[in-house]
């Protein structure tokens, strides 16, 4: 029986890798979030930086390159330029057909287009790569072979108030508005999230945002991101606006030195909070535990309810692969490798 097993896992294992280059790589042929030379189909799962690496090269290199609409509307509004013979635009649960392969993105809740990647090959077998997401509302898919993200992969990464933060998010900027301005800062995706959670809870102030922000909040807009009264920081009305002093600034992360001030409320938005959902850092400053990956548990409740014979965590971006694979072999007695 062991023998049998250690067969299937091998034969598995030769049809998946992972590169130095952050490739999820199936088959030898689709390449997801990374390059690869030999590709013939790059998947870009979601437009965050660190699964669009190499992306430019793709571009130049890669015969086609999948997406979802919404992705490959993000990606035009942050600068890319994808050739349209290059495009293949993929729906959700929609099934193509490349080589010996079925090639199908679904649904992960994370950021407005992002997908997670199925592959059926030519002996059945189900390749299966999350890409990110976070439970509940991410299906699970079936996988003989599971490639998963390992970001919060540590048995410390579990938030025991993973329900609460959104209202402790919305009465905080409730709160912090009634005394001035408010500035939030994030990544794409996350802000836009954040957008409208506070919008679907009944905060109407207008929000401004820079250039960049504008045009990716638009294209998720046009996606369904239920979110109104979005502006351009130097617009004209944006600047009426400002002068008004009721308003939510939103700007990515990393520009937080430059639209941080020390006369209005200033909330960063953080996934490594796990000990508590809100901390006060000064008068002005606090961080919300508002997280868009899987947690711990939910990492293991993925794998444990999409039943692969084999699971590769993702060792290549940021977080805790190593352990996380240790931990799928010790509490589910599922054969797990961490890769690169």
């Amino acid at each position: 029986m062991s023998l049998t097993l250690d067969a299937t896992i091998n034969r598995l294992l030769r049809k998946a890798k992972i590169t130095e280059n952050s490739a999820v790589v199936f088959k030898n042929f689709i390449a997801c979030d990374g390059h690869d030379d030999n590709a013939i189909l790059r998947i870009v799962t979601h437009a965050h930086h660190d699964h669009i690496y190499g992306l430019r090269e793709s571009i130049k290199k890669t015969p086609f390159i999948g997406m979802t609409e919404a992705t490959y509307d993000i990606l035009t509004a942050l600068g890319y330029e994808i050739p349209e013979n290059k495009t293949l635009i993929l729906n959700y649960d929609k099934e193509i057909k490349i080589k010996d392969a079925k090639i199908s993105l679904h649904k992960a809740k994370h950021i407005i287009g992002a997908a997670q990647v199925l592959v059926i090959d030519e002996e059945d077998d189900r390749l299966v790569y999350t890409g990110d997401f976070k439970l509940p509302s991410t299906p699970i898919l079936g996988a003989d072979l599971l490639v998963i993200e390992a970001t919060y992969g540590n048995p410390n990464h579990v938030r025991p108030f993973k329900y609460e933060v959104e209202d402790l998010f919305v009465d905080l900027v409730k709160t912090r508005l009634a005394k001035g301005p408010v500035h939030i800062f994030g990544y794409h995706g996350k802000i836009q999230e954040a957008m409208e959670i506070l919008r679907s809870r009944g905060i109407d102030a207008p929000f401004v945002v820079p250039r960049r922000v504008y045009k990716v909040t638009k294209a998720a807009m046009k996606h369904g991101l239920r979110v109104k009264e979005v502006f351009y920081y130097k617009s004209f009305e944006a600047e009426e606006i400002v002068k008004t002093g009721w308003y939510v600034f939103f700007a990515h992360l990393n520009t937080a030195r430059i639209y941080s001030k020390q006369s209005v409320t200033n909330i960063v938005l953080s996934g490594w909070e796990f000990s508590e959902p809100l901390r006060q850092i000064n008068e002005k400053t606090y961080l919300v535990a508002l997280s868009d990956h899987a947690d711990f548990e939910q990492l293991l409740e993925y794998v444990e309810k999409s039943k692969p014979k084999i699971v590769i965590t993702d060792a290549s971006r940021e977080g805790s692969a190593y352990i996380l694979a240790r931990e799928i072999k010790k509490k589910l007695s599922i054969p797990a490798i961490a890769l690169p």
